[in-house]
C-alpha cells in the first residue's frame, strides 16, 4: 500500500509543485483547499490527477480551532505523513495574529503520524537587523532572528512547532525547510496579474511589469521545484528527523558582479542539505530558474488577454 500524504494548502503556489510530486512518486494523497470549486480548478489545469490516488478535503478558515480535526480524524487508513504548507505568505499583513501565527499554530498541531514536514521561511533565521556592508559567519540551522515575537511571524511558526515538539513529544517527528525568497513556473491557478504569487511578483515580476525598476535589496532565491522536492525528500529520510533546513541557492560569480556596491550579505551553510539528501542533490541553476518564471508568466499573461489560464490543457474560466 502506498504511503499517505496529508497535504494542505494543496493550490497554493509551493503546493502545487508539492503535489505533483507526489502523485509522480505515487503517494497517495488527501489534498485540502478552501472548497470543492478550488479542487476543481486543480483538476482542470492537471487533468492528469483525475487518474491518481487524490482526494480533496475542504478547510474554509485554516485559523478555525480544529479546523484541520475532520480530516484528520476520518481517513481511514490514517495519514503517515503531513506535508504543511497552509500558512499563509503575504508581504503586506494587516492582522498578523490571525494571518499568520495562528494557522501554524493550529495546522502544526495535528494527528498522530510518522513525520510533519513543515514550509517554514529563512525569516526565522536570518538577523533583520544585520550590517549589510559586512558579511559575518554563514547562517545555519542553528540561528534565529532576533527580532521580537511581535514582528517575527514565521520565527513565530517555527518555535510553535518545536516548542509543540518539546512538551507534547508526539509519536512522530518534525523537520522544517525554510526558504529564501522563492521563485519558479507556477502550476496553480492565476486568473490575473494580480493573482501572481507574491514571491514570484517581488523577485521576478515586478522588474518587467513596470512596478520596479531599480534593485534596492538582496535576496537568495531559491526554485520553487527544488523547495518540493526538498519536501517530498524529507518525508522518508531517517537522517532528516527532528532537523530544520536553511534551503538556500548559493549565488554563483564574483560578487562585484552580483552585489549592489558596498553591500557583502552573509550566505548560508547549507551543507546539511548535501549531508541528508545525498551528494547528488543539485540546484536548478538561476539562470534556468528565471527563464521558466519569465516564460510561465509570459504564458499567463497571453492567456489573461485571451480570457484563459494555460495550464496542461488551456482552460477557460
Amino acid at each position: 500500500m502506498a504511503p499517505k500524504v496529508f497535504l494542505t494548502g494543496a493550490n497554493g503556489f509551493v503546493a502545487s509543485h508539492i503535489l505533483a510530486q507526489l502523485i509522480e512518486h505515487n503517494y497517495e494523497v488527501v489534498a485540502s483547499v478552501r472548497s470543492p470549486a478550488k479542487a476543481e480548478e486543480v483538476l482542470a489545469l492537471h487533468p492528469s490527477y483525475k487518474t491518481a490516488a487524490l482526494t480533496f478535503t475542504y478547510i474554509a478558515d485554516i485559523a478555525t480551532a480544529g479546523a484541520f480535526d475532520p480530516a484528520s480524524t476520518s481517513t481511514n487508513p490514517s495519514f503517515d505523513y503531513v506535508i504543511h504548507t497552509a500558512s499563509p505568505v503575504s508581504f503586506s499583513v494587516k492582522d498578523a495574529q490571525k494571518d499568520f501565527i495562528d494557522p501554524a499554530v493550529q495546522g502544526s498541531a495535528g494527528a498522530t503520524l510518522k513525520r510533519f514536514v513543515l514550509l517554514g521561511s529563512a525569516v526565522a533565521v536570518l538577523n533583520s537587523f544585520e550590517d549589510m556592508s559586512k558579511a559575518r559567519t554563514p547562517y545555519t540551522e542553528a540561528d534565529w532572528n532576533p527580532v521580537t515575537a511581535e514582528y517575527a511571524i514565521s520565527h513565530n511558526d517555527m518555535r510553535a512547532a518545536w516548542g509543540f515538539m518539546e512538551t507534547a513529544k508526539p509519536a512522530f517527528d518534525l523537520v522544517v525547510i525554510n526558504p529564501d525568497i522563492i521563485m519558479g513556473p507556477m502550476l496553480q491557478a492565476v486568473k490575473n496579474a494580480k493573482a501572481v504569487n507574491e514571491t514570484n511578483t517581488f523577485a521576478v515580476y515586478s522588474f518587467f511589469n513596470g512596478t520596479n525598476n531599480v534593485i534596492e535589496e538582496v535576496a537568495f532565491p531559491v526554485d520553487v521545484r527544488d523547495v518540493a522536492r526538498a519536501h517530498v525528500l524529507a518525508l522518508e529520510k531517517p537522517a532528516a528527523a527532528n532537523k530544520p533546513f536553511c534551503w538556500e541557492r548559493v549565488a554563483k560569480g564574483t560578487p562585484e558582479q552580483i552585489l549592489p556596491k558596498g553591500v557583502q550579505p552573509t550566505g548560508w551553510d547549507t551543507r546539511r542539505n548535501l549531508e541528508v539528501f545525498g551528494p547528488d542533490w543539485r540546484y536548478i541553476g538561476l539562470e534556468q530558474s528565471l527563464i521558466d518564471t519569465v516564460k510561465s508568466i509570459s504564458e499567463l499573461e497571453k492567456g489573461w488577454k485571451k480570457g484563459c489560464r494555460f495550464g496542461e490543457n488551456d482552460v477557460v474560466f
